[in-house]
């Protein structure tokens, strides 16, 4: 098995203000969100590739592998939660005027 490989998110379009500074300042915050996020998805995977290298040199047992493989498959959906709901809450700032909570 190889670790989860996950599609880069995509940038949120932030609403249309009709404020054009806020607007830049929406697509900003869209921009460094989807980029840590994406970050986080290649650091995730690059330990889960580390792992597998090891479980390799170290044969491990199945027993072991499919524990390890579990592991990741619970990581990756923490993940894949924990950045739905800061893309959520993102979101919801938008639509409540942006103002910090």
């Amino acid at each position: 098995m190889f670790p989860v490989h996950l599609s880069p998110h995509e940038v949120p379009k932030p609403p249309s203000t009709g404020n054009a500074k806020l607007d830049q300042k929406y697509q900003r915050q869209a921009e460094k969100l989807t980029a840590k996020q994406n970050a986080e998805h290649e650091k995730l995977a690059a330990k889960q590739e580390a792992d597998h290298q090891r479980m390799q040199q170290q044969n491990y047992s199945a027993a072991q592998r499919q524990q390890v493989e579990q592991r990741h498959q619970q990581q990756t959906q923490q993940m894949q939660q924990r950045h739905e709901q800061q893309t959520q809450r993102m979101q919801a700032k938008w639509q409540g005027g942006g103002g910090k909570r």
